[in-house]
């Protein structure tokens, strides 16, 4: 099987030409495959390939996105130490500024060194995109994102989440159900994972989740997950909690072939949530 990723490999080096289109057909692959062992064994030759296209051509979009995409999904599903994890997570992030450097107005507010001045560069920056740049944006703050709740034991994740978060405000504002409403989905993971010091508020946690929930319907089991993660954990309701798992668990993978990795691995981390369950909750003592 690990033959079948060294002749992609080869195919993808010798065929410059045409990597943008033989790299969505290897991802669209991957997306779709059954094996999620296959996967953790063979990914890693892409993730190399991916990070070295990158290096060729730092300001390729697609290959960007594609690097996005890859290594937090692989971190996600495969990485367990946090020490791991933080590398992932670095190297997304610079990839996510990799890609709003993409934008003159974006490299306009990184030079400006006013405070005030810097400021009205980043507002001007974001007034500027449009909805044709909701992809780009949205993996550039979502790399940032997965940075910061990667890195919640450092000061400097709370110094940049007010960056982060405008950013999603605004692909939220431009194309709010964009990617089964994952705009609304890190709403709910910001108002349910920080403190209200920092703008939480379980509140509009369920709100923006609940919205989540609609717009993914039963096709993005993650949405279940952080829902789950961000709301119900902290509202300590463990048999709802229980019940969202089991739902994610139960699921017939074969509804959504698209989807069918990304929700292989949302159901494996359901069986481990489910397992912890007793670690996650403390008993009510009244």
């Amino acid at each position: 099987m690990k033959n079948i990723f060294v002749i992609l490999t080869f195919i993808l080096i010798i065929s410059l030409s045409s990597c943008t289109t033989l790299i969505k057909g290897l991802s669209d692959s991957l997306y779709e495959q059954k094996d999620i062992v296959l996967v953790e064994q063979g990914a890693p030759s892409y993730l190399i390939l991916v990070e070295g296209l990158i290096r060729s051509e730092p300001k390729n979009k697609q290959y960007l996105i594609t690097g996005i995409q890859m290594f937090s999904a692989y971190s996600s599903a495969f990485i367990k130490e946090d020490d791991r994890k933080k590398i992932f997570a670095d190297k997304t992030k610079e990839w996510g500024i990799k890609l709003l450097r993409t934008y003159y107005g974006y490299v306009k507010y990184e030079k400006t060194e006013d405070r005030e001045k810097k400021e009205v560069a980043f507002q001007s920056f974001l007034k500027s995109l449009t909805k044709n740049d909701v992809e780009n944006v949205f993996w550039a703050a979502n790399a940032w994102i997965m940075w910061i709740l990667t890195n919640l034991d450092s000061t400097d994740a709370f110094i940049e989440l007010p960056i982060a978060k405008a950013l999603i405000d605004r692909v939220y504002k431009l194309d709010d159900k964009y990617y089964y409403g994952a705009p609304h989905l890190y709403y709910g993971v910001f108002y349910g994972a920080f403190p209200k010091d920092f703008g939480g508020n379980l509140e509009k946690a369920k709100e923006e989740f609940d919205i989540a929930l609609k717009l993914s319907g039963d096709k993005f089991l993650a949405t279940k997950l952080f829902y789950a993660n961000f709301y119900l954990k902290p509202k300590n309701d463990k048999k709802e909690f229980e019940r969202v798992v089991r739902e994610v668990i139960d699921f017939d993978l074969e509804q959504y072939p698209s989807l069918r990795l990304i929700n292989t691995v949302a159901k494996k981390q359901a069986e481990e949530m489910l397992a912890n369950i007793n670690e996650m909750f403390f008993d009510d003592v009244n």
